[in-house]
C-alpha cells in the first residue's frame, strides 16, 4: 500500500510583511521550493495578471517517522516587504532527484476538481496580507470532532471566502482555532484500528518496543482493540477522563488523528484499501474488546450497545469526511493560527495539582502527554512561531521521538523537556495584534483548601487553578511588548476557556453538578471546573493584567463551552479604573453535545438564561479574599472592593444570546465598530458597538 505524498496540507500559517510560512506534510522526504505571484486584476472582466516576486526560501524539515516528514517553508522577500492588501497567490515546487512536482501535479490547482485548492478561476491558492487601512475580519472557533454531531462550520466558512476571495476589505484575514483541534480521549470506534495500523506506517516500527516496556504483557492486546483502553489510561496513565476507551497513546496514533482530520487524501488512501471495518469483522479479526465477556447475557447487551454504537458513529464520522476538501482549502489560502485546549492531548489535562502530578508520576500517562505535545508541535505549534522553537527544542524532540527504550538517557531527557516547556503562547501578528493564552501549562495550583457543602455533608477539596500563573503573565507581557504592539492601541486576545461564561449556566453547574463530582459522583458534563470564573484570584490577575497594558479596546475570543455568545463587560476598579472587555465565544466547530437528558436540561437552562439576560444586565464585585459575587450590594461591607462590573449579553437576530448548533465565528472590525455573525446551515448575526 502506497500512501499519498501529500499527507495534509499545504496550509498557510504565520504571515506578516516580512515573511509567508506554509506547512505541509508529506510521505517522503523530498526538497521543496516556492513560487509567489502578485496577481492583479484589471477591467470589468476581472482580468488576473500573475507577476512573480522575488523571494528566498528557507525549508525546514522534521522527520516524525519513517513515512512522515513536515516542512515549514519560510518565504521571504528579496528587497523591503510584501505588499499589504494585495492578492497574493504561492505554488510549492518538490523535488527528488531527477522528478519535479508542484501543486498542480497532484490536480490541487484545478478549479474544476472538486477537490481543488483554489478559489474561483484563480490560478493558486492565495491569500491578502492585512494592513492597518483595512477592516481586520477574524474566523474564529474550536472543538471539530470527527464523530461529532451536525455539519462541520468549516465548510460554510469555506463557502464563505468562495463568495468572497476577491474582496480585501470583506474577506477573512486570519483564521483562528481555538483548542481541541483533535479529540485525543474521545476517539471513534471505527477509527482506531486505522489509526493503530496507519500510525505504525508513518512512523515505522522501531518505537514499538518503547509501549511494550510501559504495559504488563498481559494487557497488551487491548491496544488493538476496539473498546479496550479505558482500563489502561485510567489506572495505568492515572488519566480521569471517563471517555478513553480508544484513547490516543502512540504518537503515531496522534500524528494519524491530525491527518483524519484535515486530509481528504487519507481517507481516499483509506477507501481505496478498504481499512473501515464492519462491525461483524472488527469481531472476526478478535478486534473488539468486551468488557462483561463472562456473562453471557451481560455480554450480549454490551455487544450489541457497541453495535449501535459502532454504527451511529460511522454515519457521523461519513458525513464529516465530506467537509474535508472544504477544510484543507480553506487552511491553504487563510492563514492559519491554532492553540490547544485539553482535548488536543487528553480530557481534563493539568486539571488539578494531583492530576498532574499523578499523571507525571505513571510511565504510561507521561509518555502519552509527551507523544500529545509532540503531535501538537508538529502539526499546530510550529506553524505559530517558527522562530520561537530553537535548536535545543529541535533536538530534544527529535531524541524523544527516535528513542527505542524508556531506559536511554535521550527518552527521559526529551520527555522531561516537552512536560517542562512552557513557552506555547505567542502573538499573531494580526491587525490589531492577537495574544494567544496558553491556559494549560503555564498554571499555577492554590494549595489553600476549599469547603464544599451538599446538604449536611461538608468536605473539603482542592481550588481549581490558576489558568495562568504569575510568571506566564510576565513571558506573555515580554513577547507582546516585543512584536510591536503599543498601548493606547486595540488589541485581540484568545483564550481557549472563555472568560465570561453563562451566568445561569454556570451558577447551576457549581451548585449542583461541582459538589457532587467532589463527593465521587461520575457526573459527566461538557463543561470543566477550570474556566476563569472558578478561581477569583486569575480573574483579578486577568483582567488587571489587561488594563496595564492599556489597550484602545480589547477583544476576547473564546470556545471550549460548545455554545456560542457574545458578551461586554465595563469593569472599574477600586482606585477609579475603568475597562471595557468585548467577549466573543464560538463553539463547537463540529461538535454539537446538547443531546440527551444532560442536552434537554442544558437548553432549558439557556433559555432560563436568555429570559433573565436579554432585558438586564448581569452585576458582578469582587472582595480582597477574591470570591467573586453576584450583585452591587452582596459582598460583605467590612471587605474591600477590588472590582465591580457590568455584563450585558448581546442578542442574536432571533432574540436568543447564546447559540448551540455547530459554528464558526466571523468578526469584522472596524474603526471601533464590531459587528460578529455565526457561520452555519443558517446563519445569525448581531453587531456590537
Amino acid at each position: 500500500m502506497r500512501l499519498p505524498t501529500i499527507l495534509s496540507g499545504p496550509i498557510i500559517r504565520r504571515v506578516e510583511p516580512s515573511s509567508i510560512n506554509i506547512w505541509i506534510a508529506l510521505s517522503c522526504q523530498v526538497e521543496i521550493d516556492a513560487q509567489l505571484f502578485q496577481i492583479d486584476i484589471t477591467g470589468t472582466d476581472e482580468e488576473k495578471h500573475y507577476i512573480p516576486l522575488g523571494i528566498h526560501i528557507e525549508t525546514k524539515t522534521f522527520k516524525a517517522g519513517e513515512q512522515l516528514f513536515i516542512y515549514l517553508v519560510k518565504i521571504s522577500p528579496d528587497h523591503s516587504n510584501f505588499p499589504p492588501c494585495t492578492l497574493l497567490g504561492y505554488d510549492l515546487i518538490f523535488k527528488r532527484g531527477q522528478l519535479v512536482h508542484n501543486l498542480g501535479s497532484y490536480n490541487l490547482l484545478n478549479p474544476d476538481n472538486p477537490r481543488s485548492i483554489v478559489y474561483g478561476d484563480l490560478k493558486y491558492p492565495a491569500f491578502y496580507i492585512d494592513h492597518e487601512s483595512e477592516p481586520t475580519n477574524l474566523l474564529y472557533g474550536s472543538c471539530r470532532k470527527p464523530h461529532g454531531q451536525g455539519d462541520d462550520a468549516l465548510f460554510a466558512a469555506d463557502a464563505l471566502v468562495e463568495n468572497i476571495h476577491l474582496n480585501s476589505s470583506e474577506r477573512p484575514n486570519a483564521l483562528f482555532l481555538m483548542g481541541d483541534q483533535i479529540y485525543a480521549d474521545d476517539v471513534a470506534d471505527p477509527l482506531i484500528p486505522i489509526l493503530t495500523e496507519l500510525g505504525k506506517e508513518l512512523i515505522g516500527d522501531n518505537r514499538n518496543g518503547i509501549l511494550q516496556e510501559l504495559l504488563p504483557e498481559n494487557l497488551n492486546t487491548r491496544l488493538d482493540q476496539v473498546n479496550g483502553r479505558q482500563f489502561l489510561v485510567e489506572h495505568l496513565a492515572n488519566f480521569s477522563t471517563r471517555k478513553g476507551d480508544n484513547h490516543l497513546i502512540t504518537f503515531g496514533e496522534y500524528a494519524v488523528m491530525y491527518l483524519f482530520s484535515w486530509s481528504p487524501d487519507i481517507w481516499d488512501y483509506i477507501h481505496e484499501n478498504d481499512l473501515i471495518l464492519s462491525f461483524q469483522q472488527l469481531q472476526e479479526k478478535n478486534k473488539l474488546h468486551l468488557k462483561l465477556d463472562k456473562d453471557e447475557k451481560k455480554r450480549m447487551k454490551e455487544l450489541s450497545m457497541l453495535e449501535a454504537r459502532y454504527e451511529e458513529q460511522i454515519e457521523n464520522v461519513r458525513d464529516f469526511v465530506v467537509s474535508l476538501s472544504a477544510a484543507r482549502r480553506l487552511m491553504a489560502n487563510t492563514p492559519t493560527y491554532m492553540i490547544f485546549d485539553d482535548h488536543d492531548l487528553t480530557d481534563d489535562w493539568n486539571i488539578s495539582e494531583k492530576w498532574t502530578a499523578s499523571v507525571r508520576e505513571s510511565p504510561l500517562g507521561k509518555y502519552i502527554i509527551g507523544n500529545g505535545l509532540t503531535a501538537y508541535w508538529l502539526f499546530q505549534g510550529w506553524g505559530n512561531e517558527p522562530e520561537g522553537f530553537d535548536q535545543t527544542f529541535l533536538q530534544k524532540v527529535n531524541s524523544y521521538i527516535t528513542s527505542t527504550s524508556i531506559d536511554s538517557a535521550s527518552y527521559r531527557e526529551g520527555l522531561s523537556y516537552l512536560w517542562d516547556f512552557h513557552s506555547w503562547h505567542f502573538i499573531a501578528p494580526t491587525n490589531p495584534k492577537t495574544v494567544f493564552l496558553d491556559t494549560r501549562t503555564q498554571r499555577e495550583f492554590d494549595p489553600w483548601p476549599k469547603p464544599v457543602k451538599l446538604g449536611s455533608v461538608i468536605k473539603e477539596t482542592t481550588r481549581t487553578p490558576l489558568l495562568i500563573s504569575e510568571s506566564g503573565w510576565e513571558a506573555i507581557t515580554k513577547k507582546l511588548m516585543r512584536s510591536g504592539w503599543r498601548s493606547k492601541t486595540p488589541l485581540n486576545i484568545v483564550s481557549p476557556t472563555p472568560f465570561y461564561g453563562m451566568g445561569l449556566i454556570e451558577s447551576f453547574l457549581h451548585k449542583y453538578v461541582f459538589p457532587f463530582k467532589v463527593l465521587g459522583f461520575p457526573v459527566q458534563t461538557t463543561f470543566d471546573f477550570d474556566g476563569w470564573k472558578y478561581n477569583g484570584k486569575g480573574f483579578y490577575a486577568f483582567i488587571s493584567q489587561v488594563v496595564s497594558w492599556d489597550p484602545a479596546y480589547c477583544v476576547l475570543l473564546s470556545g471550549d463551552v460548545h455554545f456560542s455568545s457574545s458578551v461586554k463587560s465595563d469593569v472599574q476598579f477600586s482606585e477609579g479604573k475603568k475597562h471595557s472587555f468585548f467577549q466573543f465565544t464560538s463553539s463547537p466547530i463540529h461538535n454539537d453535545s446538547f443531546t440527551g437528558l444532560w442536552g434537554v436540561l442544558m437548553k432549558s437552562v439557556l433559555w432560563l438564561n436568555a429570559r433573565k439576560r436579554r432585558e438586564q444586565s448581569l452585576y458582578r464585585s469582587c472582595g480582597e479574599t477574591y470570591n467573586i459575587t453576584l450583585g452591587k450590594s452582596d459582598l460583605n461591607p467590612n471587605e474591600k472592593r477590588l472590582w465591580e462590573e457590568r455584563i450585558h449579553y448581546n442578542s442574536f437576530e432571533d432574540g436568543s444570546i447564546a447559540e448551540t448548533k455547530n459554528s464558526i465565528g466571523y468578526l469584522k472590525a472596524e474603526k471601533g465598530r464590531l459587528e460578529n455573525t455565526l457561520l452555519m446551515t443558517v446563519d445569525y448575526g448581531e453587531s456590537v458597538e
